[in-house]
């Protein structure tokens, strides 16, 4: 892995990042990993898309997003979280409100 701030280009072959957000469209295609950087406070990841483009994916949306500590000690056995669950009831809760 490169120094994330300096974008300097990866001496490795084989460094390859790998699409996983759901709804994008190269999801699950694997890209030779450029560089890593960070564009403001946001880590994205150059990539080499073909012989003559480079184009930046957040980190957050491959295979190098940071694993938390929820999904670490869930390991997939939830699907949601409490906090985002209870956000989901206020959102309801103001919703149903407006409607009165």
């Amino acid at each position: 892995m490169t120094n994330a701030n300096a974008g300097v280009p990866s001496l490795h072959p084989l460094d390859v990042v790998e699409v996983t957000h759901p709804f994008h469209p190269w999801l699950g295609r694997a890209f030779r990993v450029h560089s890593d950087l960070n564009v403001g406070f946001v880590p994205v990841v150059r990539c080499q898309v073909d012989a003559e483009t480079l184009r930046c994916i957040p980190a957050a949306w491959t295979d190098r997003r940071p694993v938390d500590d929820f999904e670490r000690v869930s390991a997939g056995r939830s699907l949601f979280r409490a906090d985002d669950l209870a956000a989901l009831r206020a959102l309801i809760d103001a919703l149903a409100d407006d409607q009165k």
